[in-house]
């Protein structure tokens, strides 16, 4: 078993069914932010090595339960303890990989190919009354309909991201051609009330911000988050949909457009 600490705030498991190895292959990143993918995991045993809990390795594998792997594992385990390699709280002694090939493309060329993918544009909505906060985002999509989960990104520095983690719930508004006075206000006003000044709004479930004229509308209860590189992805349960026909608005390369149908 490989355990990644990425640089991109994720920690995946490579091989998870591989019994003849355990080690931790970490990715080049901040001091900081390595000690606190660490702590997620275990504890540091000096430079090299990390102590690692067996119940997290079963979490982190996804084949805990499966039952030729769960002996597979209790093997490797016990073959640790043998060797010295288990604590006396149980936790196992992983050596430290450091990857030393990382090579990505620069910002530029980054923003560059993302400003070439059209995507629909959304307004987000959290809270009630006067604790209503909005955001604009292009990065909607749909993720499962059993159960019916759709996500979105957001940048950990957004000023939505208190009130969403603090209410967990929001409502994914898609907008459409004519809602651009609503983009306007969203982007342009301080957050709170005031972007909430254009637009035909409605009450919905916990009495959140619902544009009753959307292309569609989700209503949704948070049940994942998680901070990757600069943004954070946020999973929602849908609870409560609308939809109608109209002409979407879609950003692509840096601008918004309308969509035309192709000649048939």
């Amino acid at each position: 078993m490989r355990i990644h600490l990425t640089n991109a705030g994720a920690i995946t498991v490579i091989e998870a069914s591989n019994f003849r190895q355990l080690d931790v292959l970490i990715d080049p990143q901040s001091s900081e932010k390595l000690e606190q993918a660490i702590a997620k995991i275990g504890s540091r045993d000096g430079e090299n090595h990390i102590r690692l809990s067996p119940a997290v390795l079963r979490f982190l594998s996804c084949k805990a339960g499966e039952a030729q792997w769960e002996a597979g594992f209790t093997a490797m385990i016990e073959y640790a303890a043998k060797a010295g390699w288990v604590d006396e709280k149980g936790n196992v002694r992983a050596h430290i990989v450091r990857n030393e090939s990382d090579e990505v493309v620069s910002q530029v060329e980054f923003k560059a190919a993302m400003r070439a993918l059209p995507a629909g544009v959304s307004a987000v909505t959290t809270g009630s009354g006067d604790e209503v906060a909005g955001l604009i985002v292009s990065s909607l999509t749909s993720i499962s309909a059993e159960p019916p989960l759709v996500g979105f990104f957001i940048n950990e520095s957004a000023s939505i991201v208190p009130a969403l983690l603090a209410n967990g719930r929001f409502v994914a508004n898609v907008l459409g051609e004519e809602h651009r006075e609503v983009m306007s206000a969203f982007l342009c006003e301080k957050q709170g009330r005031a972007r909430f000044s254009k637009g035909n709004w409605g009450s919905g479930l916990h009495a959140q911000p619902v544009l009753n004229d959307a292309l569609a509308s989700v209503e949704c209860d948070i049940v994942n988050t998680q901070a990757l590189g600069t943004h954070r992805m946020i999973v929602g349960k849908i609870r409560r949909s609308a939809s109608r026909h109209a002409s979407p608005m879609v950003n692509f390369n840096a601008g918004m457009h309308r969509l035309e149908a192709l000649p048939a």
